[in-house]
């Protein structure tokens, strides 16, 4: 092996909430090295590219890579019944996932940080001076890298925080998706239904030129989302197979993402929007945490557990109880017959309950609409008893 290479802080992994950690770090005056074992920034995401209008001024990103704003949504029952949605305002916004990364990979790059790709991190131990890695790169090469502290941001891949002695997702749905050409007037889709997306839903996204349709599901994505492009366009369903991408998407809280010179940020931490399956905005927030306390411990040279208690206590303090509530309403509404469904969306055409999605909906943040939708449908068994399990989710 070649000799060991130092830095301050090594990022394991590219994505969003890695690239965000390493730009915040390096601007703070540190030696940042980033490894990715893709071959790119931006490669082969499955992502809807929906992200909240706000996130660019909150996080002081360029908008370059923004294709259109959202406001109307079609909602589709499991017998067909269409709801549309429209928000008074643009509520989101589509973006092509590749520039969206790239922006960030710039600002990483701009800031001091190393960006390595094609590098896959196979070993990780943690020792009293500091943390080491084993590296291999896609020509063949290996290397070791050496840092004060290491961040794991890997997604789901798990293998790095078990060996790091961190928690790990234990809950998953199958994602699955495609980019087709888009039909004419072709509008922004969620359809429901056991036979589309058992415990979860399907998504239709004009972005541009195509539209990326998916879906989550407990098993068997993607067989359900070819039968899914076979139901819209005949046989392009199965023309697409071969260029459908599937991942599995993180659910629920991880117990512990901070102890000796490592932390894990993004979907690797279970920072996931646990109702729609989305990490981006929460993956920058909690990046930023991840910067401010390893800055800190970096300004009194202290890397252990006790140091990097105050990450975990601030991403917590921000969005614990998003994941929580969102994870356990979804779980059991994930149990509700199509027939439910169906009367649910018979409401919506004749009850107050689009008024209300206007007044509370907040596009990251779901438990405030959740808590009002579940007091409304109170009348209502099924939303009775999840209205009082999750209550004790719901704050003071």
């Amino acid at each position: 092996m070649k000799k060991v290479e130092r830095s301050d802080v090594l990022i394991i992994g590219g994505g969003p909430s890695g690239l965000r950690t390493a730009a915040r770090l390096a601007a703070g005056g540190l030696d940042v090295r980033v490894l990715d074992r893709k071959a790119g920034v931006g490669r082969d995401v499955v992502c809807t590219g929906i992200v909240d209008r706000e996130v660019f001024a909150r996080f002081g990103l360029e908008t370059g890579s923004v294709i259109r704003d959202l406001r109307d949504v079609r909602l589709v029952s499991p017998f067909g019944t269409v709801v549309t949605y429209s928000h008074p305002r643009p509520f989101a916004c589509v973006v092509d996932r590749e520039r969206f990364d790239h922006s960030l990979a710039a600002a990483a790059a701009a800031a001091g940080a190393r960006l390595s790709f094609g590098c896959r991190v196979e070993e990780i131990s943690v020792e009293g001076g500091g943390v080491e890695v084993a590296v291999s790169t896609d020509d063949g090469g290996r290397a070791r890298c050496a840092a004060a502290l290491a961040v794991i941001a890997t997604g789901v891949d798990c293998d790095l925080q078990k060996r790091a002695g961190l928690g790990r997702p234990r809950d998953f749905l199958c994602g699955a998706q495609v980019e087709v050409p888009s039909l004419p007037g072709e509008p922004t889709s969620i359809l429901f239904g056991r036979d589309v997306a058992p415990g979860a839903f399907a998504w239709s996204v004009p972005a541009g030129g195509t539209v990326r349709m998916g879906l989550l599901a407990r098993k068997d994505a993607k067989a359900r989302l070819l039968k899914l492009l076979e139901d819209r366009d005949g046989r392009r369903g199965q023309d697409a197979g071969m260029s459908i991408r599937t991942r599995a998407v993180a659910q629920g809280l991880v117990n512990r993402t901070a102890g000796d010179r490592v932390l894990s940020v993004g979907e690797a931490a279970g920072q996931i929007k646990t109702t729609t399956g989305g990490g981006i905005s929460y993956g920058l927030l909690c990046a930023d945490f991840a910067a401010e306390s390893i800055l800190e411990c970096f300004r009194r040279s202290s890397f252990g557990a006790g140091a990097l208690a105050a990450y975990e206590l601030r991403w917590r303090g921000a969005i614990e109880k998003e994941i929580v509530v969102g994870h356990y309403v979804r779980r059991v509404c994930a149990r509700l017959s199509d027939g439910r469904i169906e009367s649910l969306f018979h409401l919506a055409q004749t009850d107050g309950i689009l008024p209300i999605i206007q007044e509370t909906a907040d596009f990251d943040r779901h438990s405030r609409l959740i808590f009002a939708l579940l007091e409304r449908l109170s009348f209502m068994k099924d939303f009775r008893s999840i209205r009082k399990g999750a209550g004790r989710f719901r704050p003071s």
